[in-house]
């Protein structure tokens, strides 16, 4: 949210920042509606891992508020949101990358553990899977449409996406997949369930995915098979 519809919003005088908290009453629709946009407000900050000076804040929205004179020069105040904005883009680079790092030594570990267990195969890309039930027929080819039913964990078994709990199985052209998915695929006849586990290079690497897969993650899926065909489902 703007603090320019912050600032549109709170129609009532403000009091000076010290005085604020302990004397604001919180009984009017537009009081309450204007503290929920202060939680609102702060959440966001909280959620981008900004550390906001609260009394600084409630200065500048008292001075808008009051008609005082603006106590930075608009240079100032760009060159003080850059520098903040830099530090943090800083930060979370930094928490990403010991992030990556972290989830990278857990999958490996993980991984050479697994390789171990009865029924696991692994292949030359370091690909591990386990036949659940074999198929019949020809695998898919690269430019094939699959469908099929997932269903998507990390290492400690939290789903993160699963077809079965959507009750519609996916339908996706082969070069759409990950590398995972890909030379699984390849592998499986329809009909066919295979437990696959994923290490970072075949699946989304470093950069994840938004915030449900995060960098260097290694991934367990199930894969059922359903059927494939050379052109796009229609329906």
């Amino acid at each position: 949210m703007k603090h320019t519809a912050l600032i549109s919003i709170l129609t009532t005088s403000l009091l000076a920042p010290s005085a604020f908290a302990a004397n604001v009453d919180l009984k009017t629709a537009n009081q309450k509606a204007s503290y929920a946009l202060g939680i609102d407000l702060a959440k966001s900050f909280e959620k981008q891992g900004l550390e906001v000076d609260s009394k600084a804040l409630m200065l500048g929205l008292t001075d808008v508020m009051n008609k005082q004179k603006i106590r930075l020069t608009p240079e100032e105040m760009q060159q003080a949101v850059e520098t903040v904005k830099q530090n943090l883009i800083k930060k979370q680079m930094e928490a990403r990358k010991a992030l990556g790092e972290k989830n990278a030594k857990a999958g490996q570990a993980f991984l050479e553990q697994n390789k171990n267990k009865p029924g696991v195969k692994v292949t030359k890309s370091g690909l591990q899977y386990v036949v659940l039930k074999e198929g019949k027929g020809t695998p898919p080819t690269d430019s094939d449409y699959i469908t099929a039913n997932y269903e998507g964990t990390d290492i400690n078994g939290k789903v993160f996406d699963s077809s079965y709990q959507r009750g519609t199985p996916i339908e996706i052209q082969m070069h759409d997949v990950i590398g995972g998915w890909s030379e699984a695929l390849k592998m499986m006849k329809p009909g066919s369930k295979w437990k696959i586990f994923v290490p970072p290079s075949l699946g989304y690497g470093s950069k994840g995915a938004g915030k449900v897969i995060g960098p260097n993650q290694t991934l367990i899926f199930t894969i059922e098979m359903i059927t494939y065909s050379k052109d796009k489902p229609s329906h």
